[in-house]
């Protein structure tokens, strides 16, 4: 049964955002974004100010704290979604302290549980809730989840990104939705990334057996990738992506991309999506010359071209 809190979700979140940002909990500048088209695609270089705060993931690493466990910081609480699904797990949602975009929230265990943990059938359930919850903004879920991932926290967490109706850009090649009743490849870009659609049952019981049982159907694709070497299973990072119609996931070779000027660039699921958020506006035109889909392919797997 759909709880009170899920059910009003969205006003839930612009609520307690705006009282944050007046509060001074959260910044939140705005961005700057420019388009490179490419492929049909038009991807978007979004300078975010505000991810500059944001600590990285080796400092993160130093401190003998999980930092995304109670208490949390001062109202950035949305709510709490008690005793969810057949493991009766307690979760939380939180707004991310460092927003790329507005609205911008965090789904997690209220228990700590890895990073690198695959998502179960009751966080995919979960996750699915929310994202049919949010009737009047477009929005969609990722987990980075590995070493190499973009994840900085070692608590385990899903963020959910507001965005515009013609967001995110890779949306413009799912057009042909029979493609991907099984788990194919992404047939538009050069790097492995995998899509199945999604077509959830009415019946809310159902709802995590059927998402987990996609999720395999894209994992079972990814660790039959030939390209170099096998997938050690256990240490595998990828990133999963989430929207009301498909789910994408993305293996992935590396972390970091190094600009020409020196400036690390990590990667995460967001950029997959067709959103690249830089620190500094000066990486703008650095990633316009790299070309973007160059960034992406060298710290993603390349395709397996029998692999579909």
């Amino acid at each position: 049964m759909t709880s009170d809190s899920l059910k009003n979700i969205e006003n839930l979140v612009t609520n307690t955002f705006k009282n944050a940002l007046i509060n001074g909990d959260i910044t939140f500048e705005g961005f700057k974004t420019v388009e490179q088209l490419i492929d049909g695609c038009s991807y978007q270089i979004r300078y975010v100010p505000s991810i500059r705060k944001k600590p990285e993931k080796d400092d993160v690493a130093k401190i003998d704290k999980d930092s995304l466990s109670p208490p949390y910081g001062h109202n950035l609480e949305v709510c709490d979604i008690p005793n969810y699904g057949l493991n009766q797990t307690t979760y939380v949602i939180l707004l991310n302290k460092f927003p790329a975009t507005k609205n911008h929230f965090l789904l997690l265990p209220h228990d700590f549980t890895k990073q690198s943990n695959l998502l179960s059938a009751d966080d995919l359930s979960l996750i699915y809730e929310i994202l049919q919850n949010y009737r009047t903004t477009k929005i969609f879920a990722f987990h980075n989840c590995g070493e190499n991932s973009g994840a900085s926290q070692k608590h385990k967490h899903i963020q959910f990104f507001p965005v515009t109706e013609n967001e995110p850009p890779i949306d413009v090649y799912l057009q042909e939705e029979n493609n991907y009743d099984r788990a194919n490849q992404l047939i538009q870009v050069p790097w492995a990334h995998f899509v199945i659609s999604l077509h959830p049952p009415e019946q809310s019981d159902q709802l995590g057996n059927y998402l987990i049982n996609r999720f395999i159907q894209l994992l079972d694709k990814m660790f039959s990738l030939k390209e170099g070497k096998e997938f050690d299973r256990a240490k595998a990072s990828y990133n999963v992506l989430i929207t009301k119609k498909y789910m994408h996931l993305i293996p992935r070779s590396k972390e970091m991309f190094v600009l020409p000027n020196g400036s690390h660039k990590s990667v995460g699921a967001t950029d997959y999506a067709g959103i690249l958020l830089v620190k500094q506006e000066t990486d703008i035109k650095e990633l316009e010359n790299v070309g973007v889909t160059n960034v992406l392919l060298a710290v993603g797997r390349k395709k397996d071209e029998n692999n579909v």
